[in-house]
């Protein structure tokens, strides 16, 4: 495969990290997905906009989706209560990353911006 088509897919590669972050390699993801930003981010064009917008993506789902509960959990009185509400935030948000990040890569594969 010649670099041009390889710089091309970047982009795709970029969301399907974000992607795996979420879904199937939580961690493992995250952090390849750093190292190819401290390895990319001086580059230019679209394909850095997917990497930016994916790690920023990445962070936020990260405090989204387990430091806020955690912190709420470990503060509340009435831990049960806290808890059945947790799961249902986590589940409600970790969706709206997965669907964000769907949409993402579907426009990755359309050469266009991310659209979050």
């Amino acid at each position: 495969m010649n670099k041009h088509k390889l710089h091309q897919r970047s982009a795709i590669f970029y969301q399907s990290l974000y992607l795996m972050n979420l879904l199937l390699l939580p961690g493992l993801a995250f952090i390849i997905l750093l190292w190819f930003f401290y390895k990319n981010s001086k580059k230019l064009g679209w394909q850095r906009i997917h990497l930016y917008r994916a790690t920023q993506l990445s962070l936020l789902a990260g405090l989204l989706v387990i430091i806020i509960p955690l912190i709420i959990i470990f503060t509340a009185k009435q831990y049960e209560a806290y808890l059945l509400a947790m799961i249902l935030y986590c589940i409600s948000v970790h969706t709206a990353f997965v669907m964000i990040g769907m949409l993402n890569i579907a426009r990755a594969m359309a050469r266009k911006v991310p659209f979050f």
